[in-house]
């Protein structure tokens, strides 16, 4: 029961089931404009061509799912199998009427308590009417009242997702190197908690629509950068390590080159004072550089994986080495200088 008004956990089941469809669609996107720029000499082998066209619409109905798929397991969490259905009906009446992704998040709550209070309305009905609860009731008055509700939510939401896709995908000059600053360090300040994932869900609703966008490569480097950063120290380092640490700092690379951040809380967990600071500005540092070479991404994971999707691939791998760099030796310069003052 307590599971069902945690608001933070219901948010992440939604998005833990959103992602393969968002990786999917953007990766088939991805393939529909690589295929698009393919040509030789004069003759060009991409535009227009059933293969361009095939990639094109097959991932644009993957990520048709999206919007659905996070309202509709959001809902689950909330009321289990009867939320399911007014869930992914609240995610479509959000992509139909335009209020993207805030829209099925809150789309996905109303339908999920909604769900929940009808559930507890027909509780004293018999048993023999399991079938009918089931099969009529709640879906029909589920999805009736959630949509109902879904009206006022486009209504109020839309000009406000609106507003947000114009600013995210306006971002240039100072402010993006600012807001790529700030994604950056929020990634690692707590290295997958909330922080972390509120930075990471406004860097997936960059790239909802199957655009590419700075601040997802801002976030996608920042939060590559505390492992491989710790991983980089451990290694040129290896006197201000045990060898228990040396041996998590190679493991930091393979987490850290799949955008697993939290390979970083081992090191944090045992010295915050020094890895904290020293992470945080890495991937800051990581973070708007991205910015600086206009980096963009229109894919929320794989790490390495993904970086040939990538506009201006090698503006993320020198901000990626930097904010490396940076954190390595930060560490170890606030490794002395604790261990000096203690």
């Amino acid at each position: 029961m307590k599971r069902r008004w945690n608001i933070y956990k219901n948010m992440m089941n939604g998005v833990t089931y959103l992602l393969p469809f968002v990786v999917a669609g953007s990766i088939f996107i991805a393939f529909a404009f690589m295929v698009n720029s393919t040509s030789f000499g004069n003759i060009d082998f991409g535009t227009g061509t059933t293969i361009q066209t095939w990639f094109q619409e097959t991932g644009a109905i993957i990520m048709g799912f999206v919007l659905p798929v996070l309202a509709g397991y959001i809902s689950y969490a909330i009321a289990d199998r009867p939320g399911m259905l007014p869930g992914f009906i609240a995610g479509a009446l959000a992509l139909a009427g335009d209020s993207g992704f805030l829209g099925a998040l809150l789309g996905g709550f109303i339908a999920g308590y909604v769900s929940l209070g009808l559930i507890k309305l027909f509780d004293h009905l018999p048993h023999s009417w399991s079938g009918i609860k089931t099969i009529i009731l709640f879906p029909v008055l589920g999805i009736l009242f959630t949509a109902i509700l879904m009206l006022g939510v486009n209504v109020v939401v839309t000009p406000l997702s609106n507003s947000l896709q114009t600013f995210l995908s306006g971002l240039n000059g100072l402010s993006a190197i600012v807001i790529g600053l700030l994604a950056g360090a929020m990634m690692a300040y707590d290295m997958g908690g909330p922080v972390n994932k509120i930075a990471y869900l406004i860097g997936v609703a960059s790239i909802i629509n199957g655009t590419s966008s700075m601040l997802m490569a801002s976030v996608m480097v920042g939060g590559m950068t505390p492992p491989l950063g710790i991983a980089l120290a451990t290694l040129l380092f290896k006197k201000k390590f045990t060898g228990e640490q040396i041996k998590l700092g190679r493991n930091n690379w393979i987490m850290g080159a799949t955008f697993m951040t939290e390979g970083a809380i081992p090191f944090a967990s045992e010295n915050p004072k020094a890895v904290l600071p020293s992470i945080m500005i890495g991937s800051a540092i990581a973070g708007s550089l991205t910015a600086i070479f206009q980096t963009t991404l229109s894919i929320p994971h794989g790490g390495i994986f993904v970086i040939v999707f990538m506009h201006n691939w090698w503006g993320f791998v020198i901000a990626l080495l930097s904010g490396m760099i940076v954190t390595a030796f930060m560490l170890v310069i606030r490794l002395t200088t604790h261990k000096k003052a203690t």
